[in-house]
């Protein structure tokens, strides 16, 4: 549970009143009022880790404090609140995730660990908890309401049922419940999701959402279940549509995803931004590092026509409100003292950052370097795939040409797939895919000791030759490979169980990128700056075989088995159409 209530509540009354000193003041400085919606000139007090008094008139003489700050032509705003995201999904451990953020004014975070929960179960959550517990930010769990996300049309590390989130959602730093992603169940009175949402319930839990083109009555059915919010609302019309029926809109800015416009002009539409929110979601470390994290987030939605002021309250104030925390998000008396001191609010060029009261970045560095994190390896051995030859990389077939039923993205930027029939001819005995554009073999291949496996057709990915695969395959993390030829599949695949893990690159039988990823198949303990080098050289070997489309092309390969997004997938299981929850052929 998360408690921000103070412990100190009469020495805070008399440090508001100068009874008692305060610890901290911001003298003469122009502070965001998220009730108002004013940049004013003010003094801010601080006690301990909370703000005792905030005062406006500049003319009054100040109350007795142990340090005194200038608050001379700078701006003063809470730290930055990220409504929903992952901190598997920058590819970083929990501390070194910390360590990129906070200078860039980040100190709270709701993070689902769906994806090391689906890898390792609650010894997964516990890495996760544990990992932060003395971090200077708060990384707030939402439990993950979907492991696996879509029960029976996938194999994950784990299968969680109503009796975890009994024992989960009553820890220490536990926020919620993560977003529910299986619509269909919720809207089809699904046993399983059901007995979750009841539990959630029960204990007044805030709980996320994930309802992408949902809209009617089925939108009305899963609003009925107490879901609060969606970080997955693309157009203008649902965006509309999800503001009307009461939902919070968590606008995500991703590594792949470009909404942000379309949304923005949703909201000049309706007219406010009271129930509105910024989501980093999946943002790898090295799109935080070229483009900033929260602070990114405002610029982009400045840049797009939101008014600035909005942008920062969306970044702080609103989602401690979606999500039930008190005392978080605002500069006022008895608000915990998280602040970020800026010399341009446009820019949002941010010279410090304080955490309760003390501050732990100046300048774009941390003010004391936070230990290295030396947990997590319990979740370094979670590859376990059987034999796997070059034969089981082929598709065969006994007639002269088959028609079949191949995933075709919509387009080289969309995360849209769809099932589209294309005829192939047979040559010795294997279907022959070189006939056709932009067409590659797909494999998902079961890493969880478990020896099922699919093998299909993608259109549209962005390669066209060598190999690309990854560990890294929401939600359940199996192993994706994007290929052209059996021989390069089985290199990757070997190469994959080699590194333990992540991302690797094949040309011509050669290994020419690798990223590992020890931690669950997911995160890099390794520096930040040896993490994004390594990145930076998958998103080129990416491009070296074709991908040239989208600009992370890294990013592509994870959203092939991701089963809770329309409108066909591929997971361990079979081809599923998402939406109807059926498995189609791959021979039509």
């Amino acid at each position: 549970m998360i408690n921000l209530k103070c412990d100190c509540v009469e020495e805070l009354i008399n440090a508001s009143q100068g009874y008692v000193d305060n610890d901290t003041v911001f003298k003469n400085i122009k502070i965001l009022n998220v009730f108002t919606k004013e940049w004013a000139l003010a003094h801010v007090y601080i006690y301990k880790k909370w703000i005792s008094h905030v005062e406006y008139d500049v003319d009054k003489p100040l109350m007795k404090c142990k340090n005194i700050i200038d608050g001379n032509n700078l701006f003063l705003c809470p730290s930055f609140v990220d409504a929903h995201t992952h901190v598997e999904s920058s590819l970083l451990t929990p501390v070194n995730y910390a360590k990129l953020v906070i200078p860039h004014g980040t100190l709270t975070i709701l993070e689902d660990a769906h994806e090391v929960a689906n890898v390792a179960g609650e010894k997964g959550l516990g890495y996760m908890l544990s990992s932060a517990k003395d971090l200077p930010m708060r990384q707030l769990l939402t439990v993950p309401s979907c492991v696996p996300s879509v029960p029976n049309y996938e194999n994950s590390g784990a299968n969680f049922d109503y009796r975890i989130y009994e024992k989960f959602l009553d820890e220490k730093n536990v926020i919620g419940l993560g977003e529910v992603m299986d619509y269909e169940g919720v809207i089809n009175n699904d046993e399983r999701i059901v007995k979750i949402l009841e539990t959630a319930r029960r204990k007044n839990c805030y709980i996320q959402g994930h309802a992408p083109l949902l809209t009617g009555n089925r939108l009305s059915a899963y609003l009925c279940a107490s879901i609060k919010s969606d970080h997955e609302a693309r157009q203008v019309e649902e965006v509309v549509e999800k503001y009307r029926q009461g939902m919070w809109i968590d606008i995500r800015d991703a590594n792949t995803n470009h909404n942000m416009p379309k949304i923005i002009q949703a909201l000049k539409k309706i007219g406010n931004y009271e129930r509105v929110s910024f989501s980093s979601d999946d943002r790898r470390s090295d799109v935080i590092q070229k483009k900033g994290h929260l602070d990114g987030i405002i610029r982009h939605a400045y840049s797009c026509g939101m008014p600035l002021t909005e942008a920062y309250i969306s970044a702080s104030y609103r989602p401690c409100l979606e999500a039930n925390i008190n005392n978080l998000g605002a500069v006022a008396p008895g608000y915990v003292a998280d602040l970020n001191v800026l010399d341009d609010i446009e820019s949002v060029n941010i010279k410090s950052v304080y955490f309760e009261g003390q501050c732990v970045s100046k300048d774009g560095k941390l003010v004391s370097m936070l230990s290295v994190d030396s947990s997590g390896n319990d979740l370094r051995d979670t590859i376990h795939v059987s034999v796997f030859d070059e034969e089981k990389f082929k598709i065969f077939s006994k007639k002269k040409k088959e028609i079949i039923n191949v995933v075709e993205f919509e387009s080289y930027s969309s995360s849209i797939t769809n099932l589209k029939q294309i005829e192939f001819p047979i040559q010795n005995k294997q279907v022959d895919i070189s006939s056709q554009k932009d067409c590659m073999y797909v494999a998902v291949i079961n890493r969880y000791k478990k020896d099922t496996y699919t093998i299909g057709v993608v259109k549209n990915f962005g390669i066209n030759h060598g190999a690309i695969a990854s560990t890294v395959g929401h939600d359940s993390h199996n192993i994706t490979i994007v290929y052209d030829n059996p021989a390069n599949a089985v290199l990757a695949l070997q190469q994959l169980i080699r590194q333990k893990g992540g991302f690797c690159a094949i040309e011509d039988g050669n290994v020419i990128a690798t990223l590992e990823l020890p931690i669950a198949g997911l995160m890099s303990d390794k520096p930040i700056n040896i993490v994004i080098d390594k990145i930076t050289k998958m998103n080129e070997a990416n491009v070296q075989l074709g991908n040239t489309y989208i600009d992370n092309p890294i990013s592509r390969i994870t959203i092939l088995s991701l089963l809770v997004c329309p409108y066909v997938k591929i997971s361990d299981k079979g081809i599923v159409l998402t939406e109807e929850k059926a498995y189609v052929s791959l021979f039509n």
